[in-house]
């Protein structure tokens, strides 16, 4: 079974990513773009709305959630997975109230749940304004097949090992990159932003999210986490290369074949296809963890105008 992740958009300007079954349902992670942009990265990146089961939202910042967004699902009847938090702030949403009236909100809590669509969802708790969540979604297609996994976790201005252990061995990592330290200081901001934005409840620096990109390595067995995918970059205070280079980093430390992307407000990018596999047997299953890197490996960056053989 093949399945797909694309990110239709990433950044402050709107936020969505797709989950599906290449040729089937799917969900998407957040809907902060508007329907007719929506339309247009789906139609992108192979998919449309009638492929679209679930939205499980991670918070209610405008960036994630479009108001027009939720009138579309009223309309073709999409389920909306929300924590029950976020019935305060989208409580005065005709979209919401109509979804609600509909019987299509389902509230979810720290416990895995089942999407539409078939997938294990996992709500991963993070650190931002309000609660706010990444997920582990995972598919399982047959007996004797190991689960095929996306690690999501984005606007979070510190992590835990408790995130880490939740985001290890997926096939597809998505982190959060957003900021440069030096350029967030000099980035003319006001200083509460500026604050806000480096304090522990605002959003991962590259070198944070490069630290947790090695936390979740090394607890990954060697087999996983073929991707990893750069979520939410600022366009003010970033640049893609300067997150590029800090996780390359992390992934050449941990000895891993791994390729990095870094994800855009526009267009979609980048958009991945993976499969369920058929399950070790224990004699051949490995943990990976605590075991020396091996130095053949190597991180490759994926992102338009670059050469991923490029030092």
């Amino acid at each position: 079974m093949t399945l797909q992740f694309a990110v239709l958009g990433s950044g402050s300007r709107g936020n969505s990513t797709l989950v599906g079954h290449a040729d089937g349902p799917g969900l998407l992670i957040d809907v902060g773009l508007g329907p007719r942009a929506l339309d247009q990265r789906l139609q992108s990146v192979g998919s449309d709305w009638s492929r679209i089961a679930a939205v499980v939202l991670t918070h209610t910042h405008g960036d994630h959630v479009e108001s027009s967004t939720l009138q579309t699902m009223v309309k073709r009847r999409i389920a909306l997975h929300c924590h029950e938090s976020h019935r305060d702030v989208l409580n005065d949403d005709e979209g919401f109230q109509q979804l609600e009236n509909l019987e299509l909100v389902r509230f979810y809590d720290g416990h895995p749940f089942l999407a539409p669509c078939g997938f294990r969802v996992e709500p991963i708790p993070a650190r931002h304004d309000g609660a706010t969540f990444g997920f582990r979604i995972e598919c399982v297609a047959r007996r004797r097949t190991r689960a095929a996994g996306v690690g999501y976790l984005a606007d979070t201005g510190s992590w835990t090992d408790a995130m880490a252990d939740s985001l290890c061995d997926v096939d597809i990592l998505g982190v959060e990159f957003n900021h440069d330290v030096a350029m967030q200081k000099s980035s003319g901001r006001s200083p509460a932003l500026i604050a806000r934005n480096l304090g522990d409840r605002g959003h991962l620096s590259n070198g944070q999210g490069a630290d947790l990109v090695r936390s979740v390595l090394g607890r990954s067995s060697r087999e996983k986490v073929g991707h990893l995918v750069l979520l939410h970059l600022s366009e003010q205070c970033n640049r893609p290369e300067l997150a590029l280079r800090e996780a390359r980093e992390a992934v050449r430390a941990s000895g891993r074949r791994v390729t990095v992307h870094a994800a855009r407000q526009s267009p979609a990018h980048p958009n991945l296809q993976f499969g369920v596999h058929r399950a070790l047997s224990a004699a051949g299953a490995s943990t990976g963890r605590n075991r020396p890197p091996r130095p053949a490996a190597q991180a490759g960056a994926m992102l338009p105008g670059f050469d991923r053989d490029a030092p």
